[in-house]
């Protein structure tokens, strides 16, 4: 079974950056497989060998490691005034337990950390939605890459269909059937 992770590093790294640190977390048993960034942190999402060492690779990351993988999502409400509610709702006294930080960007967009073992997916897009107006005034774009399991609780809470699981989604069964899944 693949074991996936996270890596959040504070502060936006170069191109130079990021090239050490995906050396480094190969030196330790981890793949990058995908980098992105918001405005004050920058997020990897990577792949443990087998016999990784998670205490390990924290070690060398110079970041913040989580196994399993954090979700971060970019909140793009299509009001503006709407980023407050939302920071306010994710970052204020009454956030759900396993938010890790919500910021407001320059731009007006809001950038969201959670554990999903700690956080259901449907209670995250029920507060989205219950601070931008619902699905009509916001977009939502995952920072790091979300496992089938993390996938299907989205969908299944966007679809309002609690039977769907990470069985019913494509990619389940597409994605050993990848070029790159064979190698």
């Amino acid at each position: 079974m693949k074991r996936f992770a996270s890596v959040t590093f504070d502060g936006v790294l170069a191109a130079c950056e990021r090239d050490d640190s995906t050396r480094v977390l190969a030196s330790r048993g981890a793949t990058v497989t995908s980098w992105n960034a918001s405005t004050h942190r920058t997020y990897a999402s990577i792949e443990l060998a087998p016999d990784a060492d998670i205490a390990s690779i924290a070690c060398g990351a110079n970041g913040s490691v989580d196994e399993p993988a954090l979700v971060v999502l970019r909140v793009m409400p299509r009001f503006a005034d709407r980023s407050r509610g939302l920071v306010d709702a994710f970052a204020g006294a009454g956030r759900p337990v396993g938010v890790r930080d919500a910021r407001a960007e320059p731009c007006g967009d809001v950038t969201i950390e959670f554990d999903p073992t700690q956080t259901a997916p449907l209670v995250t897009l029920a507060l989205i939605d219950a601070e931008t107006g619902g699905p009509a005034f916001r977009r939502i774009e995952p920072l790091l890459t979300l496992s089938d399991a993390t996938l299907a609780a989205f969908a299944s809470a966007a679809l309002r269909e609690p039977t769907l699981d990470a069985s019913r989604i494509i990619e389940t069964y597409l994605e050993p059937l990848l070029p790159s899944a064979t190698t």
